[in-house]
């Protein structure tokens, strides 16, 4: 059925206000400007094989020579297993443990897969796994799928011929094990004389923060999913609810509308819980005249949305917190001002914090202005280089007051464009008038229903 022109026309007004209707279906929900969403292919929300095989092969154009070896690290939670990003993001293939090769130098084959050995008794335990033959071929997009056993051999017979074994993916901060790649290498060149070890490690960082078209619509939807949680948690929000409420509401509906998961452990803090940048428990009850900061929001075919929002308990800021509250979106208007190609992610934060400073707060803005948003909600990206179109930022300041047991953090997601930069979370209200009239709109719902 064709939605009402109307309802459409006035679908960005009744999402910021939570009026839209819950239960319509996802085209009559979105704005109908939002981009298209590729072709996703069930159960795993994937794209097309041939969208990670271009990838494959612009990142071996960087490489020119050599044999990279990429491991898969995901990591199992209660929502699944999650693949490592930049396994994921360069084959789309979300099996536990396995490895990525590329040989860009070699004639015919240039890429292999490879799988680990299939246990039948684990498999009665977590499901049966497909056989290696032509259906899997397909169905990733590989010509050549070995088991993990054929590594050594494999990488010792293509370095033997083009001798440069490449690192592509950095080691997480803080993690103190050597590298699996580079441990790897190590026996590698144990067995060959004459190969040498490089680092390429800014290539798949920049490839990642560099958004296609697909892309950018799969991230669009997440933030659409997760204002939907927003709207839905903002009914749980009042004097003497439960923070944990607010947090399941809104994760109950990310999963109703095809997320698989949060894309962080959602953070909802109330009172003196607001001043924790990464408070974990949600299990306070709220109180009369208090604030609420939540900082949560959902994953979408692996692509994460990252927004927060800080409304009054009650509805209703104090003079206070409307103060600090306006000055933290002047501070966050002021960076988005500055967004554009070319734009170094240190001047949008030296933006705002001038201006936070400049009212003296300066010492309670407390963390960095942003990050990449993508695959990982703190996503790769080079830093240190200027922004450029398809990238997509958070604007998060924020100003903590323990001593008044509050504090105010809106945070945006912002996608680079050729002209300068637009919201993608334009459908939750960010100035301190529109959300009191949110808050109250919320309590008309309440007694229509």
């Amino acid at each position: 059925m064709t939605p009402d022109l109307t309802l459409v026309r006035a679908f960005p007004t009744l999402l910021a206000l939570g009026l839209a209707p819950c239960c319509a279906p996802a085209a009559e929900i979105y704005p109908p400007s939002d981009p298209p969403l590729p072709t996703l292919i069930e159960p795993g929300q994937t794209e097309e094989p041939s969208v990670y095989r271009a990838r494959r092969d612009a990142l071996m154009k960087e490489l020119g020579e050599g044999v990279a070896v990429i491991f898969a690290k995901g990591h199992e939670d209660g929502d699944g297993f999650r693949q490592s990003s930049d396994f994921f993001f360069l084959t789309g293939v979300s099996e536990p443990d396995a490895m990525l090769v590329l040989a860009p130098k070699e004639r015919t084959n240039r890429e292999f897969l490879l799988l680990p050995s299939r246990d039948p008794e684990a498999e009665r335990w977590t499901g049966e796994r497909d056989p290696i033959g032509m259906a899997l071929r397909k169905k990733h997009g590989f010509d050549k799928i070995f088991r993990t056993g054929r590594l050594t051999g494999l990488v010792v017979d293509l370095a033997a011929r083009s001798p440069v074994l490449w690192q592509i993916s950095l080691a997480e901060s803080g993690d103190e094990s050597k590298a699996a790649d580079l441990e790897f290498y190590g026996k590698v060149s144990a067995k060959l004389a004459g190969v040498s070890t490089r680092a390429l490690p800014h290539t798949l960082a920049r490839m990642r923060s560099r958004h296609s078209a697909g892309e950018i619509a799969l991230i669009q939807r997440a933030v659409r999913i997760s204002e939907e949680g927003f709207r839905a948690a903002v009914m749980e929000i009042r004097p003497g609810g439960f923070e944990g409420r607010v947090e399941a509401e809104a994760e109950r509906v990310w999963k109703s509308r095809g997320a698989r998961r949060p894309a962080y452990p959602s953070i909802v803090g109330s009172g003196p819980n607001s001043t924790i940048l990464h408070y974990p428990r949600s299990e306070r009850v709220m109180q009369d005249g208090e604030l609420i900061l939540m900082d949560m929001s959902a994953e979408f075919a692996h692509y994460a949305a990252d927004i927060t929002r800080t409304l009054p308990v009650n509805g209703k800021f104090t003079a206070l917190q409307r103060q600090i509250y306006d000055l933290v979106l002047k501070a966050q208007k002021a960076a988005f001002a500055q967004v554009r190609p070319g734009a170094y992610f240190e001047d949008l934060d030296a933006v705002a914090r001038k201006v936070i400073l400049d009212a003296g707060y300066g010492d309670y803005f407390i963390h960095g202005l942003g990050h990449f948003v993508g695959l990982d909600v703190h996503d790769a990206g080079a830093y240190h280089e200027p922004l450029a179109p398809g990238m997509v930022i958070t604007l998060e300041p924020g100003i903590y007051l323990p001593d008044k047991k509050f504090g105010v953090r809106i945070e945006d997601d912002v996608l680079v464009t050729k002209a300068g930069a637009k919201f993608l979370s334009d459908g939750l209200p960010r100035d301190a008038t529109e959300i009191e009239r949110w808050m109250a709109s919320r309590s008309a719902v309440t007694v229509q229903h």
